[in-house]
């Protein structure tokens, strides 16, 4: 346990204040003795991964922030694929990686995505055609109000779109381990346009053919880490009612559009580039990157107070647009 830990060096925007209290946990007991800590004081938690998905503000948090560390990757073989057995402080790339690595099939799309493993199922990661809900057989995890190791099936996870039961019932559930159904062999999935275009004439004969193809495409339109701040992916694209989406859609026919669970979900990044040309648009050391406008990136100048300015800033322009409102895909501490 260590107190007053800046958590800038542990996100990706490298920006915020300190943890009141900071916990970093290997293990289940280490959590329980973390939670322990938080409930004799009386304190709230706040679990932490790589930090690739959060911007916490420069008054920091005032509790007990649990780092996950848990490590190791089993494997259990079936007569259709291979089951990976993954520990929630494992790399999520690193698991995609070695997955292609070894010829399996199903979440080849989802390569280049930074975070955890534990992490992913909170947001149902996905890309390029592909979530995590394809994949996901069961979550391991420690519901914080029984103290009991539970699985959930994918089905009780309750994925959809960027959310999930853990995303609904935020720090209930600290996840410790993940399971993936994985294939020996597979169908390629390339209908995204990005990948078929890639793809014309020569499919991809391995998912490490497909994996090369999408950390090509992911390098045009993400920031390099070691240059800027990002939380990748800032807004989530919006989810319409038929009839607003109609209308959208007479008034900008090339307006990227598809079928969603409650709605029609519109390319919130086609709207900010070609509706709004706020491409570049920037706030401070706070901008809208230049090859992806879902993407806010910060430069050495950049404080919390920058982004979530400019992030109103965007709000409002598209509320003041097109009369609907939107929402970020990252967590604000």
């Amino acid at each position: 346990m260590k107190e007053h830990v800046p958590l800038a060096p542990y996100t990706t925007f490298r920006l915020g204040g300190p943890a009141r209290v900071f916990f970093i946990v290997h293990d289940v007991d280490e959590i329980k003795e973390a939670l322990s800590f938080s409930h004799e004081y009386s304190l709230p938690i706040l679990i932490l991964g790589s930090g690739s998905n959060v911007l916490i503000t420069e008054g920091g948090f005032d509790g007990v922030v649990i780092k996950i560390e848990l490590q190791g990757i089993t494997k259990e073989e079936n007569k259709d694929g291979v089951v990976y057995i993954a520990s929630a402080g494992e790399s999520w790339d690193g698991l995609v990686e070695r997955a292609c690595k070894e010829g399996l099939w199903g979440v080849e799309n989802l390569s280049g995505i930074p975070g955890t493993v534990g992490a992913a199922p909170i947001q149902n990661i996905g890309a390029y055609g592909s979530e995590l809900k394809n994949t996901l057989l069961w979550v391991e995890a420690l519901d914080t109000t029984s103290g009991d190791l539970v699985r959930l099936t994918a089905e009780e996870c309750q994925l959809s779109y960027r959310t999930s039961v853990f995303k609904r019932y935020r720090d209930r559930y600290i996840i410790v381990r993940v399971a993936f159904s994985l294939l020996k062999s597979g169908t390629p999935n390339i209908a995204y346009r990005d990948l078929a275009a890639r793809f014309l004439g020569t499919p991809p004969s391995s998912p490490g053919d497909i994996r090369d193809a999408v950390l090509t495409i992911r390098s045009g339109k993400f920031p390099d880490l070691s240059k800027e701040g990002t939380a990748g992916s800032f807004f989530l694209n919006p989810i319409v009612p038929q009839e607003k989406a109609i209308e959208l859609v007479k008034r900008y026919p090339e307006l990227p559009h598809f079928s969603a669970q409650g709605g029609i979900k519109l390319s919130l990044a086609w709207l900010l580039d070609h509706a709004l040309n706020l491409k570049g648009a920037h706030v401070g050391g706070a901008r809208l990157y230049e090859h992806q406008p879902l993407v806010i990136v910060t430069d050495k100048t950049a404080t919390t107070s920058d982004v979530l300015a400019l992030k109103e800033k965007i709000f409002a322009r598209v509320r003041d647009m097109f009369n609907f409102s939107i929402d970020t895909e990252i967590r604000i501490i």
